[in-house]
């Protein structure tokens, strides 16, 4: 699924429901809600098992944008607004249509969580067949797996992308009896893995590879850690390893419990969730007009809230608009209402006399 021919039936699906035939008969609004079900329904199954090429990913976002912005397949046509912000939620200043990669990455990334809780399940023994994985909670040796989806999957969270951040900074492993953490390589004790808090110490240890139910034994019910190191330690690493034991006292296995994953401090994965917070991450650095932001709110119908989120980002197709795009003359560009100010935003939707007369009868009733 690596080709883009691969992907075809699902474009090809896609031009169908997104016909130049359903555009003429939707407002711009109309339109928005077909694209979100289209999303949500048709690609389901092939984002929730392959990574999506970007290419693919590019080629969707054209139709999308065709058909909101024009509707036709054939006529030219100029967006009103960059898709950057389209995909934005709506808090924060979009229209919610959401980003492609990212919702791809993070039904990808539901696999492993899978992985984590669905002991025993066909697919799992399948992978752990054909790829040789350990018994572990999360996959590992990301790199060394066989071609196919299963190594599609393993390498998203070799991506620096905000999906892949969003999974780790909020997963969280509960260990048990430590049967299926890696001690070294796993997150359990800190925020990153052991091996590097302690590089030096990682180096040394002679059990780099090894599950925490290894690494010692239970005296009654007081579990005593065993570390092997490989030669004598010097003095700055016994430092080390005094603040390694310190860390580890406060981390104890639990002698009858389950290792387990936490998502959110909760035992379950909600990949809206994990969606949500990577487009917070992506956006961190984006201002948002908090005006703009408030306008769906459902108080008046969806196209002419449209309307109005076209209005607060200046987008509005007003003379003066059509004049910077070179689409209209200077010698036309008064006023299709009062004939004696240039056509803007702010004059035709509240500067205008008869805009603010109309406005005036309203507050009125």
């Amino acid at each position: 699924m690596r080709t883009f021919s691969s992907w075809q039936p699902v474009i090809i699906k896609l031009q169908q429901m997104l016909a130049s035939c359903k555009a003429s008969c939707l407002s711009r609004a109309g339109k928005l809600v077909l694209i979100k079900a289209v999303l949500s329904s048709l690609s389901i199954y092939y984002l929730s098992l392959f990574k999506m090429p970007k290419r693919v990913a590019k080629e969707i976002i054209r139709l999308q944008r065709r058909f909101l912005w024009s509707g036709s397949s054939e006529k030219r046509f100029s967006a009103l607004v960059k898709w950057d912000i389209v995909q934005r939620p709506k808090k924060q200043g979009g229209l919610g249509v959401g980003d492609l990669l990212i919702r791809n990455a993070a039904l990808l990334f539901k696999w492993w969580w899978r992985f984590a809780c669905e002991e025993g399940a066909m697919w799992k023994r399948v992978v752990h067949s054909i790829h040789e994985e350990d018994q572990v909670l999360l996959p590992m040796n990301i790199d060394s797996s066989l071609p196919g989806p299963w190594k599609d999957i393993k390498r998203a969270a070799l991506a620096n992308s905000p999906t892949a951040k969003a999974f780790f900074d909020n997963l969280a492993v509960k260990v048990g009896n430590g049967s299926r953490v890696k001690f070294w390589l796993a997150v359990w004790a800190h925020e990153k893995p052991l091996k590097e808090v302690f590089p030096r110490l990682f180096r040394l240890s002679s059990q780099q590879d090894e599950i925490i139910a290894n690494m010692g034994w239970f005296e009654g019910n007081l579990w005593r850690w065993t570390l092997v190191w490989k030669q004598e330690p010097t003095a700055d690493e016994q430092v080390h390893i005094i603040q390694l034991q310190t860390m580890l006292q406060q981390h104890p296995p639990v002698q009858n419990g389950n290792d387990q994953l936490l998502w959110c401090g909760k035992p379950s994965f909600c990949t809206r969730s994990l969606v949500t917070e990577a487009l917070r991450i992506s956006l961190s650095n984006v201002a948002v007009d908090n005006l703009v932001s408030t306008v769906w709110k459902n108080i008046a119908p969806p196209k002419v809230e449209f309307m109005v989120w076209l209005a607060l980002l200046g987008k509005l197709h007003t003379k003066e608009l059509l004049l910077r795009k070179g689409l209209r003359t200077s010698d036309d560009i008064l006023c299709c209402f009062c004939s004696t100010h240039i056509e803007t935003s702010d004059h035709l939707l509240v500067c205008c006399q008869i805009s603010w007369h109309i406005w005036s009868m309203i507050a009125a009733t």
